[in-house]
This record gives C-alpha cells, sequence and structure tokens, in this order.
C-alpha cells in the first residue's frame, strides 16, 4: 500500500519528468487552410463559373441559375432509371461493401481506445495444494474481483482515443468519397449506353437512306440517265455505313455490362436504359460557393483533414511514450492461505518511466512529426488540386458548349449543302460525286454530335464529382 510519504515520493518523481522537457503535445483539431483563407474567400465563386471574371470573356456564360441545392446531384438530369441504379449500387456494389467494412473496422478500433483509462474489473480465481512426503497439506484458494486503472496523466491514453476517432471519420469520409465515385460511375456508363444507343439507331436510319438512294440510282440507271460508277459508288457508302453497325452495337454492350456490375449484379446481355432516351439534359449550374467550400463538400479533403489530425494526435501518444505510467491496482478475494482463512484485500500502485532507451523514444516522435508534415503537405496538394479541378472542369465545359455550338452550325451547314447537291443530280445538272461528299460529311458530323454531347454530360458529371455533389448518407 502507499501512504503520505510514498504518495509525496511519487508526486515528487512525476513533477520532475513533467519538468524534464517533454512536455504533454497539444493537438489542434481545426488546423488552418492549407492556403492563405483570405485568398480562397475573395471570390463569390470560383472564377471560371462567371463570363466578366477576366479569364473568359470570350466565352459564352454558362445560365446563372443554379439547380436546386436540396437534391441528390444526379437527380439534376431528371431521369427515374439513372436514380434507381445509383440506389441499387450504392446498396449492392461490392467495392462500396469493402469501404464500409473498412468503417467498421476503424471504429472498433476507435471502441477499443475508448475503453483504455477507464476501471477495468476482471474475476479472480486460485486453488493450489502441497505435498510434503505422503501427506498433503490443506488447499490454499481465494476468489473474488480485481480492478486495474491506468491514470492517464500525461494523456498517452486521450491521444491515441482522439487519434482513433479522427481516424474513424477518414475512414467514413474514404466510403463516402468511393459511393460518391461510384454514383458517378454509374452515371457516365448510363449516358455511355445512351449515346451508343443513339449513334445504333442513327446508323440504322443512315443504312435505311442509303438502301433507298441506292434503290433510285440503280432505278435511274435501268433508265439510261446514270451511270454504274454512281451505282458503286452508293453501294461502298451503303456497306460503309453497315460496318458502323457492329461497333455501335458492341459499344453499347459493353455500357450495359458495366452498369450491370455497378449495381452488383451479373451481365444479363438485356439494356437497362430506356429506348427513346436522349442526351439532353438542364444547363443550370449545380451549387459551387467559393473554394474554402470544397473542405466541407468533397470527402477526399475531409477524409485529408481527419488524417492529419489524426497524425498530430499520434504525437501526443509518442510524447506521452517518454514520460512515466501510474496504474493503480487492487483486489478483494474471498480464500485462504497458510495462516489466514477469510477476506482477502490488496491495493498498489505501480510506477514505471523509461530511464535510458539510447534515443529510441525521441526518434518516434520525430518520425511521427515528419508524418504529420507529409500529411500536411498532401492536404495542401489535395486542396490545391481540388481548387484546379473545378476551374478546369467549368471552363472546359463552356468551351464544349462552344464546340458544340460551332458543330451544330455547320452541321446546319452540310445539310443544306447535301439538299442542294441531291436537287441538282435528280435535275441532271451535276454528277452524283457531290451528292456523296456531302452525305459522307453530313454523316460523319452527325455521328461526332452524339459523342461531343456524351462529352458535354461527362464533364457536368465530372463538375459533380469535383464539387462534391450532394450525397445520401451511408
Amino acid at each position: 500500500m502507499i501512504f503520505g510519504k510514498e504518495c509525496q515520493s511519487l508526486l515528487t518523481i512525476l513533477s520532475l519528468f513533467s519538468l524534464s522537457g517533454c512536455a504533454v503535445h497539444q493537438v489542434n483539431e481545426t488546423p488552418s487552410l492549407p492556403v492563405d483563407s483570405a485568398q480562397v474567400r475573395q471570390y463569390a465563386t470560383f472564377a471560371s463559373a462567371t463570363a466578366d471574371g477576366g479569364k473568359l470573356s470570350a466565352v459564352p456564360a454558362v445560365p446563372a441559375v443554379t439547380a436546386v441545392a436540396g437534391a441528390f446531384w444526379w437527380q439534376a438530369f431528371e431521369r427515374p432509371e439513372l436514380d434507381l441504379l445509383i440506389q441499387q449500387a450504392l446498396a449492392d456494389n461490392p467495392g462500396l461493401g469493402q469501404a464500409m467494412e473498412r468503417v467498421r473496422q476503424a471504429r472498433l478500433l476507435s471502441r477499443q481506445s475508448a475503453s483504455r483509462g477507464k476501471p477495468e474489473l476482471s474475476l479472480q480465481g486460485a486453488a493450489s495444494r502441497e505435498w510434503e512426503g505422503r501427506q498433503p497439506d490443506a488447499w490454499l484458494w481465494s476468489a473474488g474481483l480485481g480492478a486495474a486503472w491506468e491514470l492517464d496523466l500525461f494523456q498517452r491514453l486521450e491521444s491515441q482515443r482522439l487519434s482513433d476517432r479522427y481516424s474513424e471519420q477518414a475512414r467514413q469520409a474514404d466510403a463516402e468519397l468511393v459511393a460518391l465515385s461510384l454514383s458517378s460511375e454509374v452515371a457516365n456508363a448510363y449516358f455511355g449506353s445512351v449515346a451508343a444507343a443513339n449513334k445504333l439507331q442513327l446508323l440504322r436510319q443512315q443504312v435505311q437512306l442509303d438502301q433507298d438512294l441506292l434503290d433510285l440510282i440503280q432505278l435511274r440507271r435501268d433508265q439510261g440517265v446514270g451511270t454504274v460508277v454512281d451505282v458503286l459508288q452508293q453501294e461502298s457508302q451503303l456497306a460503309e455505313s453497315q460496318t458502323l453497325i457492329p461497333l455501335a452495337e458492341s459499344e453499347l454492350r459493353s455500357f450495359e455490362n458495366l452498369l450491370d456490375i455497378l449495381v452488383g449484379e451479373l451481365p444479363d446481355g438485356s439494356n437497362r436504359i430506356p429506348d427513346a432516351e436522349q442526351l439532353s439534359f438542364d444547363a443550370r449550374m449545380p451549387p459551387l460557393g467559393v473554394p474554402a467550400d470544397l473542405l466541407v463538400q468533397r470527402p477526399d479533403l475531409r477524409a485529408a483533414l481527419a488524417d492529419l489530425v489524426a497524425a498530430d494526435a499520434s504525437i501526443g501518444v509518442a510524447v506521452a511514450e517518454r514520460l512515466p505510467q501510474l496504474t493503480l491496482s487492487g483486489s478483494v478475494a474471498e480464500g485462504a492461505t497458510s495462516s489466514y482463512e477469510g477476506v482477502l484485500s490488496s491495493l498498489a500502485a505501480n510506477f514505471t518511466g523509461p530511464l535510458l532507451d539510447w534515443g529510441r523514444r525521441k526518434a518516434e516522435v520525430e518520425r511521427r512529426k515528419s508524418i504529420y508534415q507529409e500529411q500536411l503537405l498532401r492536404f495542401t496538394e489535395l486542396f490545391l488540386g481540388a481548387v484546379e479541378e473545378v476551374e478546369t472542369t467549368l471552363y472546359q465545359e463552356q468551351k464544349q458548349r462552344e464546340f458544340l455550338k460551332r458543330l451544330r452550325h455547320r452541321r446546319d451547314i452540310l445539310q443544306r449543302a447535301q439538299e442542294e447537291s441531291d436537287a441538282r443530280f435528280k435535275q441532271g445538272i451535276d454528277d452524283y460525286l457531290p451528292v456523296l461528299t456531302a452525305l459522307q460529311s453530313l454523316r460523319e458530323i452527325e455521328r461526332d454530335l452524339i459523342d461531343e454531347q456524351l462529352e458535354l454530360l461527362q464533364l457536368r458529371i465530372r463538375l459533380h464529382l469535383v464539387t462534391g455533389g450532394r450525397m445520401p448518407q451511408i
């Protein structure tokens, strides 16, 4: 047992340790922004979100009205089938399931560390018997309760609890990032399937038109107006259109199979998209806010920030490892010894502290400080990269809209050129070559328009992804 003078001696030793230069590490749970906060908050929104921000004066402005902030990000596309697919993916995708298991593991570790520093109670019992010669002695036995409690004098246990708690938050944010990425993959596969189906439908229409035109040219040749060359040229055009159909069918099946896998099912060879689905969507922008808002909106930044605090707390653990540990223990038992039978009780204090470890614990402190600096630099890099991703995606979407506008204008010109050359051919003014040239250019640009509209949709999906689009809790 420890009484007056012994207690004073122990407290004196602990005081000497606390004054020896190994001060308790203070964890900063609210780290500052990785760059100047005034710099990232000086704009009402991202620079590339406005046409008058200095950078984009020549680019048509994206409509200023923003989409409804309360909906999940994919609901801005107003596709009920897409809603159902993403809901199914969030429920059944095995990749997301793995991420949730990692969250569960981190939560259990956090629960373990939260229990440390509290008194532990154990059931104790023992029995023994000894012989001297052939005569056994009486049984010696005890049965009762034991307790132990480590006093967290220098916040070693508290720092570990803090580190594990923030690690749990980081894994939760990692899982949310997996869910966000999964939802964007489903949306990309969905609209990729739509684009492939639209292209396949266009190709079949072109094949039918080519066949009708071939029939007309053959009729003209039979009437002595056309030539064999005209027939052969149109047959070549028809064959070219037909060769593109298998590629479009393969592309459609690839996207549909990917959708099956993303929602956690085996590919079944059937289409999940509606037959009449198109690639148009509401051009209103999602809520953007200021760059600093990404720290709250983006799961990867929240994970990096939580990992940063966890690394800071781990420094506190390493610092406390250099300081003494004090554990109180005691027991109450009913038992019998060689000289006594009745209630047996004990109370003890165990004191341990490092004296000579040749710099090992100090090196561990420095190592964890280096890990913290690495996490801080990683956090800074991620934040700056996140701002760049939003700015670039906004700019690319505006330029893609401009490109599509000009591409449609060119399509209209080619449409008129094809109609005029076709009319002159039927009137016998020109031969078939201008018709074929105009027709080939028009067909190519019609297919390009589908690809570029898909690219615009993918940029909008990416914008939701890089801004941390609103997701349901997982």
